[in-house]
């Protein structure tokens, strides 16, 4: 392992950094180091090859420090504290759930949706996201629609307390309410849209998933034995929370798609199923519309 010091220069740093990345299996290693790099920096990572001063001591041995954290599976959003979503970026930490591009997609279709709703509605749409995380789905909702109100329901506190940065940081915090629960239990009330991208991969292939994805929360990864026990519940239990044609807009692994398309064409409430693809093309989960005719319990 390379020992730091105060002559160490940005391009020197890079291919270094690149090479023990690599050998430690990371595809992208010149790409996570540049990023890596640039951030402690303050510069651009384009900046790193026009860079002639020295990098000071402190700065390379945090640089190494991070080196050997990603070699080791810490992924890559913890150590940059952030990860884009949809074109804005969103604190993450450890204990967090990384958003992902796959997720821009379903997110992307549940705007559509909402959006004729959103103009024939005198009141503020009500939507309610499943599973906050990083918040940046609620935010990005709440971007989108400037007329809509969001509740957001997440289990675990960390994910709360980042959520609740996110939000203040983007100006969201007086349209959208974060509430610690699971799933439905923790609100009353109906609502115009349900979205969520609730746990999906099945309990026994979580521990073979990629040694940085395993970092991330496994309550929010482990859907149960087949991988869809969240995923049914929410379907099931969307009949009490949505309005007469509300949208229901949920994310679900590929093979996942036909299963969950058919058990929401069976449930009562439903008027209209729909699969969805991510920005790749593939299949990423369903929007279903209820009734408009349904009538919901009145809590």
């Amino acid at each position: 392992m390379r020992h730091a010091t105060a002559t160490s220069h940005s391009r020197a740093l890079v291919q270094e950094g690149a090479g023990q990345l690599a050998a430690a299996g990371r595809e992208q290693a010149r790409h996570e180091v540049e990023w890596l790099l640039s951030r402690l920096l303050g510069l651009r990572p384009l900046e790193l090859y026009l860079m002639d001063d020295p990098v000071p001591e402190p700065v390379v041995e945090r640089f190494f420090s991070q080196i050997r954290a990603r070699a080791s599976g810490v992924p890559l959003q913890y150590l940059l504290g952030e990860a884009d979503f949809c074109g804005r970026s969103f604190i993450v930490r450890p204990g967090v759930f990384i958003p992902r591009p796959e997720t821009e997609g379903v997110v992307q279709a549940a705007i559509d949706s909402l959006r004729p709703l959103a103009q024939g509605c005198r009141s503020p749409l009500r939507l309610l996201e499943l599973g906050v995380g990083s918040g940046c789905i609620s935010a990005t909702l709440a971007y989108a629609l400037p007329t809509c109100v969001v509740v957001g329901i997440e289990v675990l506190w960390e994910p709360l307390r980042t959520a609740q940065e996110n939000l203040q940081r983007h100006g969201l915090s007086g349209r959208v309410s974060l509430v610690q629960g699971r799933w439905t239990d923790a609100v009353r009330g109906r609502f115009h849209g349900i979205v969520s991208n609730p746990p999906y991969v099945p309990t026994t292939d979580v521990d073979r998933l990629p040694l940085d994805v395993r970092q991330e929360p496994r309550v929010s990864l482990d859907g149960g034995g087949n991988g869809m026990r969240d995923l049914l519940s929410i379907v099931h239990c969307a009949a009490d929370r949505l309005e007469p044609a509300g949208v229901l807009v949920l994310e679900c692994g590929e093979s996942q798609v036909p299963h969950l398309m058919r058990e929401a064409w069976q449930a009562a409430w439903v008027e209209h199923v729909r699969g969805l693809r991510d920005l790749a093309g593939r299949p990423r989960g369903i929007l279903a519309v209820a009734k408009t005719s349904w009538q919901q319990k009145s809590y």
